[in-house]
């Protein structure tokens, strides 16, 4: 951590953290003692108080009751939730670990263990899919009653393998069709789109990715994190190596 915050430190550390993000790969890997003495180390050097929202990215497939009641005793107040979909066939497709039930015990473990502010991931444009099962995915979505879903359509990204072995994805009519329906579907429930792929109930934007949308600054700590700050010298930005060798 003292390495990581090395290249801030001619910055003024004192100014307020609005939000912490844990996040990329599966950080829901990590035992709620690990995630205390993280945010423990990061309290003793950041000015964090009680009001900073702090999320964490789980994954079905590695959480269970007493692992969140852990983390929310730890002091993280926010989760995200790596659904993706509800289609058992369609988390096959894209290699989840999870189940389509798992989501949904997932969900309500969160919520017994406290948590009152919960994003579930949802993605739309999947291999094969058309306009009834999309909103079918997005209903189970909106039916748990989460604070904020987000939304996105799948982009077949280089290095994975869908980019080796494209898929048969949905026309560019279909994935129109489902994106104004799901649109509809989104505001009826009461979700408001606050960003291209983000929907939340009144109040309920995620605070960090108002940060990213106001151009705000952050700084990007462990593995592949990029870090942004305003100094009155200029725009300074940082990048972490991914590569654990490096």
């Amino acid at each position: 951590l003292n390495r990581d915050l090395t290249p801030f430190v001619d910055a003024d550390l004192s100014r307020a953290v609005t939000s912490i993000f844990m996040g990329g790969g599966t950080p829901s890997l990590f035992s709620p003692s690990a995630m205390s003495e993280l945010l423990d180390s990061l309290k003793s050097k950041l000015d964090i108080s009680i009001s900073t929202e702090i999320t964490l990215e789980a994954n079905p497939g590695t959480t269970d009751f007493e692992k969140f009641a852990g983390y929310f005793a730890a002091g993280i107040n926010r989760l995200s939730i790596g659904v993706q979909s509800f289609s058992s066939k369609q988390l096959i497709n894209l290699g989840r670990i999870h189940t389509a039930n798992e989501v949904t015990e997932a969900y309500f473990a969160a919520r017994e263990a406290g948590f009152k502010n919960i994003n579930l991931d949802l993605m739309h444009g999947l291999p094969g899919q058309n306009l009834g099962n999309a909103l079918k995915d997005l209903e189970a979505a909106i039916q748990l009653g989460p604070e904020h879903i987000s939304w996105y359509q799948l982009t077949i990204e280089p290095n994975t393998v869908f980019y080796k072995r494209p898929p048969n994805l949905p026309n560019d009519d279909t994935l129109w069709e489902i994106y104004e329906a799901g649109l509809r579907k989104l505001a009826d429930a009461g979700y408001e789109r606050y960003e291209v792929s983000a929907f939340a109930k009144p109040g309920m934007q995620a605070q960090h990715n108002l940060n990213y949308w106001q151009f705000g600054d952050y700084l990007g700590l462990g593995a592949g994190a990029h870090g942004k700050l305003t100094r009155p010298d200029g725009i300074i930005r940082t990048t972490k190596t991914r590569l654990p060798a490096d």
